[in-house]
């Protein structure tokens, strides 16, 4: 009775461990089942996460495309004038998210176009109404939004599909892009080869009445690492240039975005110039330097550190109003009107004339600049919920008006000369 007894009890305990060991096996099954369909479940919102970002890519891609076939069209005839919104009358502020718009005008001085998506078409610089803005100069790129810093806006552009999986046969919004051209000509050129000077051996100069302004700060790192400029490729990468003293930081080159540029060159008559400066500009920082920039010209009368700032900015804010030379309001189509103009006259100090003003720097003047940045944004929205958007991307292009002929007859041609993806906090 006791042997049978244990029999029974050790095939109990026989039982019972492989009624554990098979709950333990298929709680490790379902365990796996569970962290496969979640593997597969991330993957799938990583592959779809991908096909949004592709999507907003393209989208950038497509609005930087539009960007330079605008630019292409409007500004690629060698008469055609460009500038800054600033000479509308747009005045420096914080606010004032359309005064770096650039615009073009005809040789006339006839307005042609902003070259901002979603712009007006004719009038001010400000967007068509309906259309939803977004900034494609904004704090990482010169910081918060102040005078002669001001963030930047263009329109987004929607991009339709006749049907959508939510809501097949019906047109649905998928996309929107947006662009925004920069005029690069109307700012102070860090660095001119010698070689080709549109005035030999007088090169644009960065103002620097305050050693300690952003200002003061990029020329000395200019002047002291000039033999490193031919090797830097963009305006960003001065960042790493520094001072005999420091290190720039980020705050120099965002004070200066809106006012200097890497490398502006002009092509007239098929041949390439450095160091020229579209004087379609309000920006008192330009105006500063270009008196500067004379200052530095041989056998001239030189002025004052104090009258370099207040001379300078008189220009700057005198600009938009002045009729003399040109129309209120509008850009100077030549040089030459400007160097005869009264805005010009009654700001040089005695005893400078506006004759040897212009006899001194008249060559570095422009009234149309070549050299253009463009950046583009993208954003992919969801096809079932076109209010939601899945991601966004942005782009920029440095673009150079070249020698060759445009096709259709649209002037010379443009090229871009540098590409790079950026973050919302490059922006």
């Amino acid at each position: 009775m006791l042997s049978v007894t244990k029999t029974i009890y050790s095939r109990t305990r026989r039982s019972g461990f492989a009624l554990v060991l098979t709950l333990a096996l298929l709680s490790l099954l379902v365990l796996a089942l569970y962290a496969l369909s979640a593997l597969v479940r991330v993957n799938g919102q990583l592959s779809t996460t991908g096909v949004y970002q592709t999507q907003a890519r393209q989208n950038a891609l497509l609005g930087l495309n539009v960007a330079l076939g605008e630019l292409q069209r409007h500004a690629g005839d060698d008469t055609r004038i460009t500038g800054m919104a600033g000479v509308t009358g747009i005045s420096a502020s914080a606010g004032n998210s359309t005064r770096h718009w650039c615009g073009v005008w005809d040789a006339s001085g006839n307005f042609v176009a902003w070259l901002t998506s979603g712009a007006q078409t004719a009038g001010p610089a400000a967007l068509q109404t309906g259309i939803t803005s977004v900034e494609l100069v904004g704090a990482g790129s010169v910081g918060a939004a102040a005078a002669n810093s001001e963030h930047v806006i263009a329109g987004k552009i929607p991009i339709g599909v006749t049907e959508t999986p939510g809501a097949p046969g019906v047109e649905a919004t998928v996309g929107r892009y947006a662009y925004l051209v920069n005029d690069e000509g109307v700012k102070i050129s860090a660095y001119s080869p010698s070689a080709q000077l549109s005035l030999p051996g007088v090169r644009p100069l960065l103002t620097s009445t305050v050693a300690t302004s952003a200002q003061g700060k990029l020329r000395t790192a200019l002047e002291a690492f000039i033999g490193k400029l031919p090797s830097v490729l963009t305006y960003e990468q001065l960042a790493f240039l520094h001072t005999p003293a420091s290190a720039l930081t980020p705050s120099v080159l965002q004070d200066n975005f809106h006012h200097v540029t890497l490398t502006a060159y002009r092509i007239v008559g098929g041949q390439t110039f450095f160091g020229t400066i579209n004087l379609n500009t309000t920006s008192s920082i330009v105006w500063r330097s270009i008196l500067e920039t004379y200052n530095s010209a041989p056998g001239v009368t030189t002025m004052s550190s104090a009258n370099l700032t207040s001379k300078g900015n008189a220009l700057a804010n005198g600009f938009a109003a002045s009729a003399s030379g040109k129309s209120a309001d509008g850009p100077f189509t030549s040089a030459a009107a400007f160097g005869a103009s009264t805005l010009l006259a009654a700001n040089l100090p005695v005893p400078i004339t506006a004759t040897q003003f212009m006899d001194a720097i008249g060559p570095l003047l422009t009234v149309r600049s070549d050299t253009f940045r463009i950046r583009a944004y993208g954003e992919a929205l969801n096809p079932v919920d076109p209010t939601k958007t899945e991601a966004v991307a942005y782009a920029e292009a440095l673009v150079q008006r070249t020698t060759e002929p445009a096709p259709s007859g649209q002037g010379r041609r443009f090229t871009i000369t540098h590409f790079r993806w950026l973050g919302p906090e490059d922006i």
